[in-house]
């Protein structure tokens, strides 16, 4: 956990600047772990090394997840991507809407009680 909040940088307007009291975050990204283990090429991509297996995907989904359930300044999260797009393979879901896992393993995860409810 951050001892200190970054600065804050707003369209350069330091009048709109405001002071970190404690507020908590919303991380409007995380995630986009790569899975596509079909794909032979490199036109499509995902973040970090891909996952050998589906053990190894559903473990880090739940890390990074827990990461920010369990931290108390952390208020909501949004994972990236819910479904593949073009170019980027990194979705619970495919392109066509098909879930790549069992979408109850996910609810599982997310169901945990976080820190910030405590």
């Amino acid at each position: 956990m951050l001892k200190e909040p970054p600065e804050v940088f707003v369209n350069g307007e330091t009048s709109r600047h405001v002071a970190y009291a404690g507020q908590p975050y919303f991380v409007s990204e995380y995630g986009g772990i790569w899975w596509n283990p079909g794909q032979k090429d490199e036109k499509a991509w995902g973040y970090g090394a891909r996952p050998r297996n589906e053990e190894e995907f559903l473990e880090r989904y739940k890390k990074l997840t827990e990461a920010l359930l369990f931290n108390p300044a952390v208020a909501g999260f949004c994972y990236t991507q819910l479904y593949d797009i073009e170019q980027e393979v990194n979705g619970l879901y495919t392109f066509d809407r098909k879930p790549k896992f069992d979408p109850a393993i996910f609810y599982r995860i997310n169901q945990q009680k976080a820190a910030i409810e405590r």
